[in-house]
């Protein structure tokens, strides 16, 4: 029929476990930005992925969801192998009044958790064959870009 020819060819939903292959380096974008999201979405990578370390670099999506859901966020970034944090992606309706910075959440993830910046990707080169899960619903796409930038001129300087 015709849905079924159709499904043959669908692509799937941008940011929804989007991946790609940078320098050999497989890089996996989604839109995650609720503990249970997170967490499908590391054990999906962990499925396909089972003998690569899963790094998870997540942006907490506003300052109400991060203090609601902190304890849950940590708990399910511990199933990465190692946590990097954006800082928090505020919303245009919220106002930041400092009650939880991304380190508030790092230092409650169990596993080794760091916040990296947007200028400053490099501290993600630390892990060979890792499979670099990029998750939030914020500016996170830049974090990403940053670190496929960082990757193209490592090759190039190889070269």
């Amino acid at each position: 029929n015709l849905v079924a020819e159709h499904l043959k060819t669908f692509g799937g939903v941008k940011r929804r476990f989007t991946e790609k292959i940078v320098n050999d380096t497989v890089i996996i974008d989604d839109f995650a930005h609720h503990p249970t999201e997170i967490e499908a979405t590391i054990d999906a990578a962990r499925q396909k992925y089972p003998d690569r370390e899963i790094v998870a670099v997540f942006q907490p999506h506003t300052f109400t969801r991060t203090i609601a859901f902190a304890d849950e966020f940590a708990q399910v970034l511990d199933s990465a192998d190692t946590v990097y944090l954006a800082e928090i992606y505020g919303s245009a309706r919220e106002v930041d009044h400092h009650e939880i910075t991304a380190q508030d959440l790092a230092n409650k993830v169990r596993k080794p958790a760091r916040v990296i910046s947007v200028e400053n990707v490099s501290p993600l080169l630390d892990h060979d064959r890792g499979v670099y899960v990029f998750m939030g619903a914020g500016n996170i796409q830049q974090y990403e870009v940053a670190f496929e930038d960082l990757l193209s001129q490592l090759t190039k300087n190889t070269l």
